[in-house]
């Protein structure tokens, strides 16, 4: 990954790229919706984090300065969930990559932005909790839930069924991992959650809001907004209007940049890393969802001309229809006002990080899947709109629970010895003659039969008889085979429990959150090897 002192370089060499580019979205220049975008996206960001904390002054003036200059912006994203230690990661080193860029601009702040990403359908309301039995020894798992069933639409639309299963969550998780950790992170973030909740009623915003009203009592100085209000202005419109009314040539860049990806990669699975898009007669599947209040169910967007307007429609009963089929500036402000609550238009994955890294942003923060699955979103901006794809930056950590003070470390290859031990009681059981009274003669005779092996054609009489004397020593060894097969059965225990504690899955909130930032911080501070 690369150090954070590499972030200087990254963002000047895309923001030097960015002032070369003179393609058009709509009709009007890329440097000019980029302008507008930021500006935009900035005064969202800054309404929608002073919702819930305190926006610094800096921010502020940044906003309030923007006048004619284009925002500098670092960004980052990821869905609102309690996600793994390592996501959380990419927000402090999100926070760590804007103070070090301001530090050499402190006329022009480069402002930090986390996009939550509620577009995607919320799956699952429980987290993953590992438990331990320090009487037994034992190591269990167990699902702990924050509402009483997932959402199964998007996040923007995934409201609290369960507020009193919500509100007791905290306790809960705390009490399960209490003999692990004993003072974990969902204490001081469960508070924000509830007070979260109380004010927009919705699972993943609480989740979301109090994930980052955490991150300020750490100092962390970043701005948040959902993909789904970035969505709303004429920018976005103008980014998915030029796709829309390209479909047939997008579907074919695209399409053909996954089949290239899945072959340079080895790929054989037509889903991955994402499926082509379609086409069915008249109508070509485009790179976005379709979905409303009403109807939450979230599906594909396709497009087909209708009476020289451009229609857009799930085909299920959500459409509209935009007079110009000519990618322009009234098509784009057409678009924008024709979406809301019933017809909400949002991106799929590659078109979100393909508008993030192009429009709203000068550096994105990637973790390692990302980054690979971006590798196609590359290419994609490299065939569709002749540029040079911005670089960006590549994060990433992985942090274990405490659980190694629980019980003694496992000796190494264990289960692979006693497997070879067990085998010996059964092919070579004179081995175990220093350990049982095994008959000399059965012994003897074995070494007999080893030192005179028949050339092979000839040996059917002699394996008969090693078979033999294997099955007769074998036999007095019923002991041994016992006290090694109980210590294999622990050893797979052990390391199944090991599997189990050891998953670098689990929830930030699971985590001693002192222990946690600490690890971040020294991750983020430059080594004297890394300069």
């Amino acid at each position: 990954m690369p150090q954070i002192a590499a972030a200087d370089r990254l963002f000047e060499d895309n923001v030097r790229s960015a002032r070369a580019e003179r393609f058009e979205l709509c009709g009007r220049p890329i440097a000019d919706w980029r302008q507008q975008a930021r500006t935009e996206l900035l005064r969202d960001a800054i309404r929608y984090t002073g919702s819930y904390r305190k926006v610094g002054a800096t921010l502020v003036s940044a906003a309030d300065d923007t006048g004619t200059a284009t925002p500098s912006i670092v960004m980052a994203g990821h869905q609102p969930t309690l996600f793994h230690p390592g996501v959380w990661f990419k927000n402090f080193a999100l926070d760590r990559v804007a103070r070090s860029l301001s530090r050499t601009r402190p006329a022009a702040p480069v402002i930090a932005i986390n996009l939550v990403i509620d577009n995607d359908v919320a799956t699952t309301s429980s987290i993953r909790v590992p438990l331990w039995d320090p009487v037994a020894a034992r190591a269990g798992r167990d699902s702990i839930a924050y509402d009483s069933a997932a959402g199964g639409v998007p996040y923007e639309l995934n409201r609290i069924r369960d507020l009193t299963r919500f509100e007791g969550f905290g306790d809960a998780v705390g009490k399960a991992i209490s003999p692990i950790v004993a003072n974990p992170a969902v204490s001081r973030l469960w508070p924000h959650a509830v007070a979260a909740a109380k004010r927009c009623e919705n699972v993943s915003c609480a989740l979301a809001q109090a994930r980052h009203s955490l991150e300020a009592e750490l100092g962390l100085e970043t701005l948040e907004l959902p993909l789904s209000v970035a969505c709303r202005g004429t920018p976005f419109a103008a980014f998915a209007y030029e796709l829309l009314a390209s479909a047939p040539w997008f579907r074919q860049i695209y399409n053909g940049s996954a089949t290239d990806y899945r072959i340079a990669n080895h790929i054989r699975s037509s889903a991955h890393p994402v499926p082509n898009l379609a086409a069915d007669g008249e109508w070509i599947e485009a790179p976005f969802w379709i979905y409303s209040d009403r109807s939450p169910q979230r599906r594909p967007a396709w497009v087909r001309t209708d009476n020289g307007g451009l229609e857009i429609s799930d085909r299920r009963g959500l459409s509209i229809t935009v007079a110009s089929r000519t990618p322009s500036l009234a098509a784009a402000s057409e678009l924008a006002e024709r979406l809301g609550p019933e017809f909400k238009l949002r991106p799929r994955a590659l078109a979100t990080t393909i508008y993030s890294r192009l429009v709203l942003s000068d550096l994105f923060v990637h973790g390692i899947g990302g980054a690979k699955y971006d590798e196609l979103g590359d290419e994609i901006m490299r065939r569709y709109f002749a540029v040079h794809p911005p670089g960006l930056m590549v994060v990433t950590a992985t942090m274990l629970l405490p659980t190694a003070g629980l019980r003694p470390a496992a000796e190494p290859d264990r289960i692979e010895s006693l497997t070879r031990q067990l085998r010996r009681t059964r092919f070579a059981p004179e081995s175990f003659a220093d350990e049982v009274d095994l008959p000399e003669s059965l012994c003897r005779e074995k070494i007999d039969l080893l030192a005179n092996i028949p050339a092979h054609g000839r040996r059917r009489s002699w394996q008969r008889q090693i078979e033999s004397v294997n099955q007769r020593l074998s036999e007095r060894l019923g002991g041994v085979r016992q006290r090694l097969s109980e210590a294999l059965a622990e050893a797979k225990q052990f390391e199944s429990d090991t599997a189990v504690l050891n998953n670098r899955e689990y929830s930030f909130c699971l985590h001693e959150l002192d222990e946690l930032t600490a690890s971040f911080d020294r991750l983020l501070t430059p080594t004297p090897e890394s300069g």
